[in-house]
């Protein structure tokens, strides 16, 4: 993409704003709302306000986020919305690099599910790469974008994965 996002700047007939997201509940929430907010700014300032225009986001990448999370926070979240204990899961630790390896290596032999593994085990790793909200920051109060629920985001999450065939 970086190719294409250099193209576009210097053909300089038009533009992009690049919106990403967290890995985890983000894409189906925030990103919605973001988009959404986005295209409703204005193109130019208008009167004081010189950050709430689409021209201060040309050729950009910016963030948005519904909320930063911990595999504990996961966990904790799901636990409140089954009315389950710890004690009622069967809990394995695994380090992130180890699980994201794994992934790879089961995408490699075959099994789709190894690219969610490798995927969402990404986001946790130590180096914070995963976790834009404290390297890069996020538009989301400029945009307006509500504080979600964790536990709300939770209960779409479990009704998906009933409903969802998501292996081979």
């Amino acid at each position: 993409m970086p190719k294409a996002r250099d193209e576009i700047k210097k053909l300089g007939k038009s533009s992009y704003i690049a919106v990403s997201t967290g890995l985890w509940y983000e894409w189906s929430l925030a990103v919605c709302r973001a988009v959404a907010a986005l295209l409703s700014l204005p193109i130019k300032p208008e009167g004081e306000d010189k950050e709430r225009c689409l021209e201060r986001f040309k050729n950009s990448h910016v963030y948005v986020s519904s909320f930063t999370i911990s595999q504990k926070n996961i966990l904790d979240s799901v636990l409140r919305v089954t009315q389950t204990s710890i004690d009622d899961w069967k809990v394995t630790k695994e380090p992130s690099n180890e699980r994201y390896i794994n992934g790879i290596k089961a995408m490699k032999s075959g099994d789709r599910m190894g690219f969610a593994r490798m995927m969402y085990s990404r986001v946790f790793y130590l180096d914070d790469s995963g976790n834009f909200e404290k390297t890069k920051g996020t538009i989301n109060e400029l945009l307006g974008l509500p504080k979600e629920d964790i536990d709300e985001a939770t209960k779409v999450a479990i009704k998906r994965s009933k409903e969802t065939t998501w292996g081979g």
